[in-house]
């Protein structure tokens, strides 16, 4: 398994992670503490660690041959996959608005700050999937405790 499978798998537990700590303080807030749904929101604070997830490169050894034309291109379709993915969700979730509260609406704040959130989680989601994806999801032809 080379580096980049080892951040791929890296931040893939950061986000469930940061997801699963968010989704269980909001439902805490809720439920148990009787916030509204519009204060217990707070709880998606979590997110914030996957702020984690950019700091991975120095956790792992670089690799000593390198970068080489296969690393390139599965890191580029990774980038490419991510982002085609992500804009069409980002249209979605700008124009929601003007067909549910219609042309002299207003948004919340906390919904911009979702979908920047939001945002950044999907990127950091499908990149690293498919980083996974391009490399397979196991390391081929070498031992499993590279």
């Amino acid at each position: 398994m080379n580096k980049y499978q080892k951040m791929a798998r890296f931040t893939l537990i950061i986000l469930g992670l940061a997801l699963g700590l968010s989704v269980t303080a909001v439902l805490i807030l809720r439920f148990a503490v009787g916030m509204s749904w519009h204060t217990s929101m707070a709880g998606f604070a979590f997110i914030g660690i996957m702020g984690f997830s950019r700091i991975r490169p120095s956790f792992f050894k670089k690799d000593k041959q390198g970068l080489d034309e296969r690393d390139l291109l599965i890191k580029q379709k990774a980038m490419v996959a991510a982002y085609w993915s992500f804009w069409p969700l980002f249209v979605l979730a700008a124009m929601a608005p003007f067909f549910v509260y219609g042309p002299d609406g207003m948004v919340s704040v906390n919904y911009l700050c979702g979908m920047v959130f939001g945002g950044m989680y999907w990127v950091f989601l499908i990149y690293s999937i498919a980083i996974l994806n391009e490399y397979g999801w196991k390391s081929k032809g070498g031992t499993e405790n590279e």
